[in-house]
């Protein structure tokens, strides 16, 4: 078990039914960039403000992700850019719950606005009911 794993076992858990009161769909995301090291000496101290997401008594989960872009890479563009309001299109399925989603993610003035609709699976083409719920949203 590595320091990550043994830390994050420290956490006090929070389930899925308990997130069901979280916005996650609309909501604020700040981002840190840090090295492993700075990693180790701060994780502990947060575990009294912060609980960690378990599913099935795991903590730690995989996710396989496709992103669509356009011709000229707009959606990276922007990102890389740091635009406020920009977007971008993808099909991630969470493996560990066999969920798998068409999501829609819009950046306006700070807010992450996920719209997103249940799929069977990945693959690397848009279903025509993909192209109509981007021109609906």
């Amino acid at each position: 078990m590595n320091f990550i794993e043994k830390t994050i076992e420290q956490f006090e858990p929070i389930s899925l039914k308990e997130m069901d009161n979280v916005s996650l769909m609309n909501r604020v995301d700040t981002k840190f960039i840090f090295s492993k090291y700075q990693l180790k000496e701060f994780l502990p101290l947060l575990k009294e403000q912060y609980r960690i997401l378990e599913i099935d008594n795991k903590c730690i989960f995989s996710y396989k992700s496709v992103y669509w872009d356009t011709p000229d890479f707009l959606s990276y563009q922007d990102h890389s850019r740091k635009k406020r309001n920009r977007f971008k299109i993808r099909k991630r399925s969470y493996l560990d719950s066999g969920l798998t989603f068409f999501e829609i993610k819009k950046k306006e003035n700070g807010r992450t606005i996920k719209s997103r609709i249940k799929i069977k699976s990945i693959n690397n083409n848009l279903q025509l009911f993909e192209s109509e719920f981007i021109n609906e949203v």
